[in-house]
């Protein structure tokens, strides 16, 4: 039986409305773990930040965590309860802080689309279409987004062969194409085109190269204070 994480103090997360998950007009907000106390969790003021008209909403939490050699997401259901204001972090600091109120224990989930990082410009993943490298935009788990010319003819639904590099690991793979995206008018590049794409693999050793490069970004991100 696979183990669980619980939370913990100090621990990233990922808050989306119980009632947003899995449509494309989801909210997510990221926080930090002050407190845990029974079922009673204390977090700091989401980016974007929320407020009082938001009391009383159920809302998921979320978290990456590695078991069993690979990095999944957790959810723990909660409800949104009270806003403080003037919550005391350090002796000489009071911030404002969110309580939630537990209402399940953690468990799995499949959320893989809605958690992207956008890359660095030093980074060690890479994104191929046939032999040619394509300008990676952001990438999660479960997709990618990316621009590439107009001479590709991608349409909804199609499937793509890509090739991912990670580091000195290659992978081959399918995906599927969910957006297709034209450059607005004002644009002064009007030769490329966005793409959205879902990937269709059940490779264990690419999810959990790429869930650790992710989480790798995200720590280099955080400490250089371009992610909150």
């Amino acid at each position: 039986m696979q183990k669980v994480p619980e939370l913990k103090i100090g621990t990233r997360i990922d808050i989306v409305f119980e009632n947003e998950i899995n449509t494309s007009n989801a909210h997510y907000m990221k926080a930090l773990i002050y407190d845990i106390e029974g079922g009673k969790i204390t977090i700091s003021q989401t980016t974007p930040a929320l407020n009082r008209n938001f009391l009383n909403r159920r809302v998921l939490i979320t978290f990456l965590a590695s078991t069993e050699k690979r990095v999944l997401r957790f959810g723990v259901r909660a409800m949104l309860t009270d806003l403080i204001v003037n919550y005391q972090i350090s002796s000489d600091k009071n911030v404002e802080a969110l309580i939630l109120k537990k209402s399940a224990q953690a468990e799995p989930i499949d959320f893989r689309m809605h958690f992207r990082v956008k890359l660095p410009s030093l980074s060690d993943i890479s994104l191929f279409i046939k032999e040619e490298k394509i300008n990676l935009i952001d990438i999660s788990l479960g997709g990618a987004r990316f621009t590439c010319p107009k001479s590709y003819p991608f349409r909804y639904g199609d499937p793509v062969k890509l090739r991912l590099v990670i580091g000195s690991k290659e992978f081959a793979f399918e995906a599927r194409v969910r957006n297709v995206l034209q450059p607005q008018e004002y644009s002064s590049n009007k030769t490329i085109q966005y793409i959205g794409v879902e990937f269709d693999h059940d490779n264990k050793q690419m999810e959990a190269l790429l869930g650790k490069a992710i989480m790798d970004i995200e720590r280099q991100l955080l400490s250089e204070g371009k992610m909150t």
